[in-house]
Parts: C-alpha cells; structure tokens; sequence
C-alpha cells in the first residue's frame, strides 16, 4: 500500500460495500489509457515544451490538481494564474517575457470567464514577439465543438488538446488537465496514473472506509470535514480536496463542507474552536514521514526550560505535535482518521488523488446526489454576465 488509513474515531462506523460500477466511470479509468499521452510526441507540443518557463492558466479543476503537482514536484519553472484579482494578475503579466515562455490554457467547456480573460490578457503579451513565434507559445485544453476559447485558439493556429466531454473539471487530473502540467514540471504521468491504479485495484475496501467515515458523521449531522495536514507541500491538496468535496456533495439542501488546516502552524490559529466549539466537525490528518530533518544541536546553554529539545530531531517534534493535537482529539471524543504516508513521490500522489475521488463520488452517491454536476453555480455565472452588458 501507498499509504496508510486508519480510522481513530471513538465510535464505531458501519463500512459500506463500494459499488463496482462507480469505479469503471470515465474519470477512474482514464488512469488505463496511455493513448492520450502519445500527444508527447506530436512535433507542435514538443516545440512548445523546448521553453524553459510556463504560465497555467484556468481555475478550479483546470488549476488546482496542476498547482498539487507543481508543489509536490519543488520545481519553479512553472506558474499559474488561476484569479482574476487585478493586483496578483497585474504583477504576474508584468514579469512575463514571452520570448521564453509558453502558455498552457486550460477550460473544459471553453466559457470560462476568468480563463478568458487571463487568456485575452497574454495574447497582448504575446504582441510583443515577431507573428511567426507566438504558435509555439500556447497550447489550449478544451472540449471538441465550438466555444470562445476554442476560436481565439484556432483563430490564432494555437494547438489544441481535446478535454474529455465525460469528464468533469474537478475529476479531471488524470487526464491532459493535470499530465501535461506534471510533464512539465518533471514528473511522470505515468507513475502518478500507476498510484491511481494500485488504489482501484487493490484499495476500494480502503475507500470504502473512508467514505463511510465521513457518512457515519454525516449522519451523525456532523456536516464540517477539516483536512489537517501535516506537510507544507500538500497545502494546494487541501484546496484540491475542499473543491471535490464542496462541488460534489453540496447539493439539495446537504454537503459535506471542507475545511483546511496547516499543520502544525493552524494549532495555533483554529484548534482552540475544534477543541472547545461546536461539536460539528470530524477530521482527517495527513502526515508525511519525512526522511531527512535538521537536528537542534545546541552551541549554547540552553535554558532550562528547554533542555526537552537538546539533540532532538525536527521531524521528532513534529511527529509530537501532530500525534498530541490527534490524541486531544480524541480525548474530546471527537471523530478522527489519519492517512500517513512517506516522502511524496509521483505514485503516492496519484493513490491521494484516486482514493478521494473515489471516496467523494461513493459519498455523493449514497447521499442520492449525481457527485459529478455542480447546477447551483450557474445562476451566478449568468448572473455576472448580465452585470458586465449593463456596464457602458
């Protein structure tokens, strides 16, 4: 096993039978194709990835599981714009230089509006260089069909990558959306599709657990899930995560609602209310074993105090931070699981990322919601269109 789960709540939880059927859905398997990724070899995106620097752009499902990989993968290469906060957004265009950039757009219905516009903002980046070098600058990620985004790409004879119309964005990281940017940040899509695969092969009893973790709690009307992890370079998971579930299960009146906490740095900040608030919340710790550590070897008289800390090991202190905030815990009787895993590798991310979006859609699934829409969200996008017309 990639990593490891155990379920620590005080109460017991009643472990549903994972549908076998909900495994074999398009965003599942898509970790059994390779086909897709034969794209590596097409003379267009080989030019386009020969530059040494890459901006992402898109947001939600477009964005996040890309940014995970980035942070996973310590490589700075790679930048994303995913907002349209016109200070980060101004600041970011301004350190371009298009000479030795490409630019990946990334939209699954090619409408998104803040992706059209950052997209729209690099095109008049892209003025700066001769005409015949600004195809090998951009490669767009968008479904087959007519779109905005899909004619501005062939309106400038961009190269075009076709996302799968059965797969929606924030299930999407196993495909082009999230393999190319591991590609460009050196990472192998094959190692992180081959993570995956272990988890559907040999791990559904695993996720079947933890989706009835979370059930036993939502029954429980514990409504607020709060991912606390332990490793700085899976912050962006947290997010990754807080989208899946938020999108998936917030529907007809129910949801799971995500919470993130960073630790050991959100003891300081949130555990107080966790410890003492509301008991309206259950909790899943991730904890990275680190390989390498500083040690506190000390060249001065420590005061006394502090003598505990003489020779000790960084990765010993946070290892006790981590088990003492999940003992409090349950001290409380609050419901807890941990996923402890080692150093981060390509494999280990892609089991992360199957076992939750497996766990995520077998939750909405036996809440009786469809995981893999999200309706509600456009009223608001209509909405925001009607104000910007009004605008003279």
């Amino acid at each position: 096993m990639l990593f490891e789960q155990s379920v620590l709540s005080p109460r017991k939880c009643t472990i549903h039978q994972f549908p076998k059927d909900l495994a074999k859905s398009a965003c599942f398997a898509k970790v059994y194709e390779e086909t897709d990724l034969e794209v590596f070899e097409n003379p267009g995106l080989k030019r386009w990835m020969c530059n040494p620097k890459f901006v992402v752009l898109g947001t939600g499902g477009s964005s996040l599981g890309g940014r995970v990989i980035q942070e996973i993968s310590g490589r700075q290469n790679v930048k994303f714009i995913d907002n349209l906060d016109p200070n980060t957004l101004g600041k970011v265009l301004e350190s371009i230089n298009p000479e030795e950039t490409g630019f990946l757009s990334i939209s699954k219905s090619g409408e998104t509006l803040e992706t059209l516009c950052q997209t729209i903002l690099v095109l008049n980046i892209l003025e700066r260089i001769p005409k015949e070098k600004r195809e090998d600058r951009f490669v767009v990620i968008t479904e087959a069909g007519k779109s905005s985004l899909m004619e501005i790409a062939r309106r400038f004879n961009f190269l075009c990558l076709e996302h799968p119309k059965n797969i929606g964005g924030r299930f999407s990281i196993f495909s082009l959306v999230g393999m190319l940017p591991a590609a460009l940040c050196g990472m192998d899509p094959l190692k992180i599709r081959s993570g995956g695969k272990k988890v559907l092969e040999n791990q559904l009893i695993d996720v079947a657990k933890g989706a009835s973790f979370v059930l036993s709690n939502l029954h429980r009307k514990i409504f607020q899930h709060v991912s606390f992890i332990y490793s700085d370079k899976l912050a962006n998971f947290g997010l990754w995560l807080a989208q899946l579930y938020a999108e998936s299960t917030g529907k007809s009146g129910a949801g799971v609602t995500p919470i993130t906490a960073l630790g050991a740095m959100d003891q300081h900040s949130q555990l107080q209310l966790y410890l003492d608030g509301p008991r309206s919340k259950c909790f899943t710790f991730f904890f990275e074993k680190q390989e390498t550590s500083q040690k506190i070897s000390v060249r001065f008289p420590l005061p006394t105090s502090l003598i505990y800390l003489k020779d000790k090991l960084v990765t010993e202190i946070f290892r006790a931070q981590h088990d003492a905030t999940v003992t409090t815990l349950l001290e409380r009787r609050c419901p807890v699981r941990r996923i402890e895993f080692s150093t981060i590798t390509s494999e280990i991310l892609g089991a992360l990322f199957m076992h939750f979006m497996l766990e995520v859609a077998f939750v909405g699934k036996q809440m009786g919601i469809n995981p893999f829409d999200q309706p509600a969200v456009e009223r608001g996008k209509a909405l925001t269109k009607e104000l910007l017309w009004k605008i003279s």
